[in-house]
């Protein structure tokens, strides 16, 4: 019955590694994330090249690799942050509820109106946390500077498995939430012009 029993753990284990990936797949391209669709957003104006974001505190060893790519609409600025869980640090931990935050905007032209977070980041994965801007570039003084944040957890894990106790992006009640400040991110008028 033991045999059994840990049989079906590690098929159910695989499976929900292969649903996380498959989760994560669907949310890493901006025409694929199921919270994006009903924008209608279109074709982009203008999309900015990749930068790796830096977190405000350099002291901070658990910090993921991130990636910033801006997309420029016409009603709207998409933010897509592209986290990488290989810090060293964090031991082969899953990351979870990871999503970038605006927390505040210098101009009131740019106002945050939908977090999209990756549910649940699995070591040496990488998966796309995206935040959307309403925008008016009309009303936009030259350029507007955002102060961000990235926000997750890191998970327990079942130290048989490795897979985490709170798999299905519940919230386990030992889990350590972060918040971590990163550099500012500008958004500059001539960006809605391409």
């Amino acid at each position: 019955m033991e045999v059994v029993s840990s049989l079906l753990r590690a098929k159910y284990v695989r499976l929900k590694r292969v649903l996380t990936e498959t989760q994560i797949t669907s949310q890493s391209s901006l025409h694929t994330v199921p919270g994006l669709k009903s924008l209608n957003l279109g074709e982009p104006i203008y999309i900015s090249k990749p930068f790796k974001a830096r977190p405000s505190n350099i002291g901070l060893s658990h910090f993921p690799d991130i990636s910033i790519t801006k997309y420029f609409f016409a009603r709207y600025v998409v933010i897509q942050a592209s986290v990488m869980n290989s810090s060293p640090s964090l031991e082969g931990k899953t990351l979870g509820e990871v999503q970038l935050i605006v927390a505040e905007s210098s101009d009131d032209a740019l106002l945050p109106s939908i977090n999209i977070s990756v549910k649940v980041l699995p070591p040496e994965l990488s998966g796309c946390s995206w935040c959307v801007l309403a925008a008016s570039p009309q009303r936009l003084d030259g350029s507007a500077i955002l102060a961000c944040e990235l926000r997750y957890k890191i998970l327990d894990v079942d130290s048989a498995t490795g897979a985490p106790l709170s798999f299905g992006g519940g919230s386990a009640k030992s889990s350590r939430s972060f918040v971590e400040e990163i550099q500012d991110i500008e958004i500059r008028r001539a960006e809605f012009e391409g």
